[in-house]
């Protein structure tokens, strides 16, 4: 494990100074993480060079200062890495019925259908509107209690940028709640 992390750095840092030279970096004044992801997108340079755009027509990739392009980056991520469907759900509550005991995947793959968990004991609160759609269940701890979602490819989607569960949440609850919808209690 460890020499595979040294791989993956070392790959990195060569990614940084290629990245330098395409985009004009000054690599000695660039400030990111411990672990060198940069920007405001907190993109490692390998995803800078794969999934970074353009986003206000200037002719650069600057997720430092730009904000069109650091949300034009972001939004090609999700669609070339997670495969974001546009328009697609992302995640809706459900339920657990009675005696049937919680499915936790070991990744956020969408690899059920609504049907295929119906019968696994998950039932979604609101329509879904394809039965033949592939979820994932997805169980938090709320305020009161646990919590049942299905997570669609969206929330998949989500979970390549940041694999944590309860991020992938909360960026999509949060979606809901700049765009004016109810969310269910916490």
């Amino acid at each position: 494990r460890e020499v595979r992390r040294e791989l993956f750095f070392r790959d990195e840092l060569a990614k940084l100074f290629e990245l330098s030279a395409l985009e004009k970096l000054d690599i000695t004044g660039i400030k990111g993480s411990y672990a060198g992801a940069m920007g405001m997108g907190q993109f490692m340079p390998s995803s800078y060079l794969d999934y970074a755009v353009d986003g206000n027509g200037d002719g650069r990739r600057d997720l430092f200062n730009s904000y069109d392009d650091v949300f034009s980056s972001i939004a090609n991520y999700f669609v070339k890495k997670g495969g974001w469907v546009r328009g697609g759900t992302v995640a809706v509550p459900a339920t657990l019925q009675a005696g049937f005991e919680e499915f936790n995947p070991t990744d956020w793959t969408p690899s059920l259908t609504v049907t295929e968990l119906a019968a696994r004991g998950y039932q979604p609160v609101t329509p879904v509107m394809a039965v033949n759609a592939k979820a994932t269940p997805v169980t938090l701890e709320g305020s009161n209690g646990k919590q049942y979602w299905l997570g669609f490819q969206n929330y998949y989607a989500i979970t390549r940028y940041n694999i944590s569960k309860m991020y992938a949440m909360a960026v999509f609850q949060l979606s809901q709640a700049i765009a004016g919808k109810e969310l269910p209690p916490a």
